[in-house]
């Protein structure tokens, strides 16, 4: 007798089952990878062109850092990081200077970035909030009037409820 024949019905099943999911599997995978590329010769003969997501390349100035005492850290990478963002200012650049005021256990972070509203450029506080340990809060963002440099540091006016706000080279009580 064959050996074919000896076989149970029920394996015979099996495996005609396993081998038509196989084939039904790699089907359904080929039809998937050739639509991949199926519109890559279709259309008026032009070819695309792709838009370009990614915003305007944002200059970091760097960033001025206070200890709990109110003193600058690093204050000559603090100096460069201010005359950075006053420099973009004026040409109306887009930057960003970041402002962090350390207490004793709270945290203050301030990213001054710059933004053109068509003729009129201006600086825009984005405000996190801490007591350690909690996380930062979410930011609150406020619009300026205006920025001047000043020997002291740079002058951001009317920012929202919190005024005039001073990124200052020098010792200042931490509020």
């Amino acid at each position: 007798m064959l050996p074919f024949a000896q076989r149970n019905p029920q394996e015979n099943r099996h495996a005609m089952y396993t081998f038509l999911s196989a084939a039904i599997l790699c089907v359904v995978i080929g039809i998937g990878l050739s639509s991949c590329g199926s519109n890559a010769g279709s259309g008026s003969g032009s070819p695309q062109n792709p838009t370009p997501t990614t915003p305007a390349q944002v200059q970091k100035c760097g960033k001025v850092q206070t200890n709990p005492r109110g003193v600058v850290l690093k204050a000559t990478d603090a100096k460069q990081a201010e005359d950075c963002f006053w420099q973009a200012f004026q040409k109306c650049s887009p930057a960003s200077l970041v402002y962090t005021l350390t207490g004793v256990d709270t945290v203050t972070i301030r990213t001054f970035t710059i933004q053109s509203n068509g003729d009129h450029c201006s600086a825009v506080d984005a405000v996190q909030h801490t007591i350690v340990p909690a996380p930062l809060s979410a930011a609150k963002t406020y619009t300026c009037a205006g920025v001047t440099q000043k020997p002291d540091g740079l002058h951001f006016s009317n920012c929202g409820v919190d005024g005039d706000v001073v990124v200052s080279l020098q010792a200042q009580p931490n509020p």
